[in-house]
């Protein structure tokens, strides 16, 4: 899957740097006192549905245990040298007494992370200890995301806009009463995590990389298409189509295109 970004919260208690000061030394350069560092804990994931009806399994949350440690702290996902600020020297899954909203014990991957005490950082310290600065985003990959239906792969089906698995179920949609739900599984690399200012997680957020069209198409234009599958850039280039014709002729389009899919269907089944 393409890179996605998970947002939650900073936790009010408080760090105490004198007992993690030996853990943090092994990500500086120059041996940092206690009282030259700011340590906050944060949640960073959970098992709970957020916004994007998608959520991370226990066996998720405990790979990215070690994929996130060390990982940089950074402002609104800018990638770049002075936009590190903080860094994450551990993490934990704990389970919580509260449970989520599908009934679960709530799961939270918490980190702790450090930042130095300077004339630079001190307006981003005062806003944390005072409250204002509480949302953060992670950044991740995961290996895939399948439907809490029935276990298939979901993907992104370009006609409709939505996520669908191969069995038809629609990510968002009820069948007997359960919600589809996107279940992020096997992570394959953390990035970072970020300050930012607007959560989309229940209790505190979670923006995904590509969680407007226009994030898509952001993301579509860096992306590497050599890699992507033929009948995936055929319907690409369809849609583009549709999206460039007016109403008329992109309803037409749409007729075609699912007359044309229902042919292939009947033709592939005499074929079996």
């Amino acid at each position: 899957m393409d890179r996605i970004e998970k947002l939650k919260a900073l936790q009010a208690t408080p760090i105490d740097p004198e007992k993690d000061i030996a853990l943090i030394n092994q990500y500086a350069h120059k041996e940092l006192t206690p009282e030259g560092v700011f340590c906050f804990p944060v949640n960073l994931c959970d098992n709970d549905v957020d916004r994007d009806i998608e959520r991370f399994t226990k066996a998720a949350l405990e790979k990215l245990t070690t994929l996130f440690v060390g990982k940089s702290g950074i402002l609104d996902h800018r990638w770049s040298a002075e936009k590190q600020v903080a860094r994450l020297y551990r993490c934990e899954v704990v389970e919580m007494s509260e449970k989520n909203s599908l009934g679960e014990p709530l799961i939270v991957l918490r980190g702790s992370a450090y930042m130095l005490r300077n004339e630079a950082n001190k307006p981003l310290i005062e806003a944390i200890e005072g409250g204002i600065v509480k949302e953060v985003s992670v950044g991740c990959r995961v290996g895939k995301c399948t439907c809490s239906v029935c276990g298939k792969d979901l993907k992104l089906d370009w006609r409709t806009w939505t996520y669908q698995c191969e069995t038809g179920h629609i990510k968002g949609e009820k069948y007997n009463g359960k919600q589809c739900v996107g279940e992020l599984k096997e992570p394959q690399e953390a990035y970072e995590f970020s300050f930012v200012a607007v959560p989309a997680q229940r209790g505190a957020g979670v923006t995904k990389g590509a969680e407007t069209l226009d994030d898509a198409v952001e993301l579509f234009k860096a992306g590497d298409l050599s890699k992507a599958k033929p009948e995936d850039l055929k319907a690409i280039i369809q849609r583009s189509q549709m999206a460039l014709a007016g109403n008329d002729e992109r309803a037409e389009r749409t007729k075609i295109l699912t007359e044309n899919q229902k042919f292939l269907e009947v033709k592939n089944h005499d074929t079996v």
